[in-house]
């Protein structure tokens, strides 16, 4: 983790001062770490690296607290936006529908879902989340939601302008990388 008290130079990461994951240069000047020219690790990049690791940490964190695995949590984060078949949420969790069963299974012995039939298909059925898996999300994510409200509207309209396309951005560099 970046220590974000010091200045961009004497930042530490866990990729190394400037990024260095144990690659070897490509070309001459480039960082060991990412094959790019000039490539080094600012004060903008090393927060949002920063940013990604605690990210990629508070599902775990967050579902332990609740008593839930991290599948259930991102299951009830999916169906807090609405109802959804089982093979629907089984893709959007990345797993199989006999897991995503299992999931619906143990979210609705916790009161926190129900499996009710489909309003257009009496054949199929949706989950529904229940106020008490709302309220389980809600508790536990309301917190950070009024710290990030409160950080938005410390910023100048500008300074939203300029966070927003740099954000846009590196989520861009992301998807690029997934597609």
């Amino acid at each position: 983790m970046s220590d974000i008290s010091s200045k961009p130079s004497d930042r530490q990461s866990p990729l190394g001062r400037d990024g260095a994951i144990g690659a070897a240069p490509e070309q001459p000047g480039a960082s060991a770490a990412t094959g790019v020219p000039n490539w080094r690790l600012t004060g903008t990049l090393s927060a949002l690296q920063e940013l990604v690791e605690v990210a990629e940490s508070v599902p775990a964190v967050v579902a332990r607290q609740a008593g839930l695995s991290t599948s259930e949590l991102h299951s009830l984060r999916h169906l807090m936006r609405g109802p959804m078949g089982p093979v629907d949420l089984a893709k959007v969790l990345g797993v199989t529908s006999a897991a995503s069963s299992g999931v619906v299974d143990r979210l609705v012995s916790h009161g926190h879902a129900v499996r009710q039939a489909h309003p257009d298909d009496g054949r199929r059925t949706e989950v529904v989340i229940t106020d008490s898996g709302r309220a389980e999300v809600t508790a536990r994510m309301r917190p950070m939601f009024v710290a990030l409200a409160e950080l938005d509207a410390s910023l100048s309209d500008d300074d939203r302008v300029v966070v927003e396309r740099y954000l846009r951005g590196a989520t861009a560099a992301m998807h690029d990388l997934i597609a």
